[in-house]
């Protein structure tokens, strides 16, 4: 049986591996225009932009936030998260 310290210290491993691949697969491009956007490399698809690099930022690391509230296997809460970020009750995507 595995002491509280060796869960502990295994759950802070996952979340980091999870939360650094997270923000690996989510890169930040530049437009012409001087504006952002947030690509999923992985996937090859446009998650978020136009916006400016801070707002992109930003939705690179909730994303990885999520990210992390799923894999240890708490989906409901990181369904209520968008909900609450929402302000509605209503579901709601990470760009809005």
């Amino acid at each position: 049986m595995k002491t509280n310290e060796q869960l502990i210290n295994e759950i802070t491993a996952l979340m980091a591996d999870v939360w650094l691949a997270a923000c690996d697969r989510r890169v930040i491009g530049t437009m012409s225009d001087g504006k952002f956007v947030v690509f999923d490399h992985r996937e090859r698809v446009g998650l978020f932009g136009l916006a400016s690099g801070d707002e992109c930022r930003l939705f690179i690391h909730r994303a990885a936030a999520l990210d992390v509230l799923r894999v240890l296997g708490t989906e409901r809460v990181a369904d209520a998260a968008l909900k609450a970020a929402n302000g509605s009750g209503k579901p709601l995507a990470l760009n809005g």
